[in-house]
Parts: C-alpha cells; sequence; structure tokens
C-alpha cells in the first residue's frame, strides 16, 4: 500500500511539475532567445519601445559565438540559442562593465545586421 502511495505520489508531483513548466512558457518554440552565462534573452530588436532605444548600445566587445541550437530555452546551455544560427557573434554594448552579466547583448548576422537581445528576469 505505501508503495503505491508514493508512485502516485511521485506521478502526481511530477504532472504538476510538467504543467508549471509549460504554462510558465518556457516550452514556447517560437520565441527567438539565446542563453549567456546562465541567463536567458530575447530578441527585442524590433519592439516599438525599443527603436529609439537601439542608438544608446553600439556594439562593443566581442564575448563569443553561438554554439548550438535549441527548440526550448528550458533545454538551452551557455551559447545556445532558439533562433540565430551557429557561429552567429555575440558582442556586449560598447558600455559594459567587465565582470558584470550585460542587460543587452547584440548579435551580429552573416548579413552583418545588428540584433538586440535583452535580459528579461521573470518575477
Amino acid at each position: 500500500m505505501k508503495k503505491i502511495v508514493m508512485v502516485s505520489l511521485f506521478i502526481f508531483l511530477l504532472l504538476a511539475g510538467g504543467i508549471m513548466i509549460i504554462s510558465s512558457g518556457y516550452l514556447n518554440t517560437d520565441q527567438d532567445t539565446l542563453k549567456y552565462e546562465g541567463r536567458i534573452y530575447s530578441n527585442i530588436t524590433e519592439l516599438d519601445w525599443f527603436e529609439k532605444e537601439k542608438s544608446s548600445y553600439p556594439k562593443g566587445k566581442r564575448i563569443g559565438e553561438i554554439k548550438r541550437n535549441s527548440k526550448s530555452p528550458l533545454l538551452m546551455r551557455n551559447f545556445s540559442a532558439t533562433k540565430l544560427p551557429k557561429g552567429t557573434t555575440l558582442y556586449n554594448t560598447a558600455d559594459a562593465k567587465e565582470g558584470i552579466t550585460p542587460l543587452i547583448i547584440l548579435a551580429e548576422t552573416e548579413s552583418g545586421s545588428i540584433l538586440y537581445y535583452r535580459w528579461l528576469p521573470k518575477e
């Protein structure tokens, strides 16, 4: 009887955790995200509120490149992206301070376009 209760409890917790993950948006494969230093960054390049801000974030020092692709932010490792191709170069902003994880990361595509990614902490 104890075994059945324990297995039932385990299954319930597993299902409840899965529902929470799904409802939190972590499995949204439409998001354009990348992971850097354990943080998930979302593409904000074309958001209306950011249009006037772009010039405030000039390209700074190279910090790496995309090494792998992932379909879900939940399964990402550092230097992974959901939409950027492997090899895309990532940069800090020009005013980024050494040793501080950046709020904005720039990605330069093969065509030379600059995409802006912002760390959006979960509340």
